[in-house]
């Protein structure tokens, strides 16, 4: 059964399940979670991947929140590249713009929204590229919680299950396809 939730609902979930989460852990191994470097990214990755999964939905709060990181890189972007000229600059702007159109083509105004980003897929990727920004396998298991809560509280794990299923096959039979194209060397 599909549930709409809305997002202080996934909010309070994520965080009753990331705050059990630590406390096992402080209890367990003695990691403090309050220390400085650790609790600000601790936040800011529960706060958005407990909301991640509703990017495709046009007026979810997961899309207010890229909408507004998307004009504060481009105006940011295009004021230094105004005072520098710097050609990183120029690629920044010209990311937000692309990041913004995809988004507003992907993205729907409606309850039914639930596309790629409610499936394990998007989530393990969204969490690969916050180890990769992070650097934290302690921040990484947050966001897999809070983004697996999301998904479990919306009622559609069994669906996001078939979705990963149906994509993986498609991106098999892709594959196949093209070594099927690539000729056979003779002697190796």
């Amino acid at each position: 059964m599909l549930v709409n939730m809305r997002y202080t609902e996934h909010l309070v979930l994520s965080g009753i399940v990331n705050g059990a989460f630590l406390f096992i852990l402080y209890m367990t191994f003695h990691i403090d979670v309050f220390r400085a470097e650790l609790i600000v990214p601790l936040l800011m990755t529960f706060y958005i991947f407990s909301i991640l999964p509703d990017i495709d939905h046009q007026k979810s709060h997961a899309s207010g929140i890229l909408n507004l990181f998307l004009i504060y890189l481009f105006g940011s972007s295009a004021f230094d590249f105004y005072n520098t000229f710097n050609p990183f600059d120029l690629a920044k702007i010209i990311i937000a713009i692309a990041i913004f159109i995809v988004h507003a083509k992907y993205s729907e105004n409606s309850y039914l929204h639930r596309k790629f980003p409610h499936t394990f897929t998007f989530g393990i990727v969204a969490c690969l590229l916050l180890y990769f920004l992070a650097n934290s396998i302690l921040v990484c298991m947050v966001g897999a919680i809070s983004f697996f809560t999301h998904i479990l509280s919306d009622g559609y794990v069994i669906r996001a299950i078939e979705k990963d299923r149906t994509l993986w096959r498609l991106v098999g039979s892709k594959i196949t396809a093209i070594k099927n194209k690539i000729p056979k060397r003779k002697g190796f």
